[in-house]
């Protein structure tokens, strides 16, 4: 109806479907980022936002999120323990966890102020 987007197109992961591109973008309300907020996808699909976490919420996931962590600290230029120290939920990093809606794997991004 007032053919708005509730989430950048160029902010996202890359998908199989062009359908779920549509549905994100235009059906799907985001999640709230300190800069431009970034969906990611796992399984060929867009995973779902879960909460806001800071390293606490997610320190028993820590194997699981491996890679993102790395890509979050070569992005951030940190060692791991550095990003364990500034990762605070409502902190000057954020972390947004996300999970596959088709086989539950978790998924970290991260952002600052």
């Amino acid at each position: 109806m007032f053919d708005g987007e509730f989430q950048d197109p160029a902010s996202c992961d890359e998908v199989e479907n062009e359908q779920s591109l549509d549905e994100l973008i235009h059906r799907t309300p985001g999640y709230v980022g300190w800069q431009q907020e970034y969906w990611l996808s796992h399984c060929g699909d867009f995973c779902a936002v879960i909460q806001y976490v800071g390293w606490d919420e997610i320190k028993h996931l820590e194997d699981e999120l491996a890679d993102d962590i790395a890509s979050i600290c070569s992005g951030y230029d940190l060692t791991v323990n550095e990003f364990k120290k500034i990762l605070r939920n409502e902190g000057g990093l954020q972390g947004y966890l996300f999970k596959c809606i088709h086989c539950g794997q978790h998924r970290l991004c991260a952002d600052s102020n």
